[in-house]
């Protein structure tokens, strides 16, 4: 089970030191997850300085299709969001 807290609890967005806004700060956090982030979050059209604001970066295609999976298909979801929004109780109890 995945309950994604970048959509049900009114989690921040992250960011990176490199300008790039991701779901949440665990995104950027694990090296592990960046492979697949990467691909979506880190393109160079969604860097700060390339956007007049962030809701042109967090209401474009490539987002929606990124909430849209955990929701619709949540076993496609990146390691890193199973392992923190998942049903794990390790996680929980370092995360909260």
């Amino acid at each position: 089970m995945l309950r994604p807290r970048c959509i049900h609890d009114g989690q921040c967005l992250g960011h990176s030191a490199q300008g790039y806004i991701t779901p949440c700060c665990h995104m950027d956090s694990h090296d592990r997850s960046r492979d697949y982030a990467y691909d979506i979050f880190y393109q160079e059209k969604f860097n700060i300085n390339n956007n007049k604001d962030i809701k042109s970066i967090t209401q474009s295609k490539e987002w929606i299709d990124f909430y849209t999976m955990l929701q619709e298909r949540p076993e496609d979801a990146p390691p890193i969001c199973k392992k923190i929004c998942g049903n794990n109780k390790e996680a929980r109890d370092i995360y909260g």
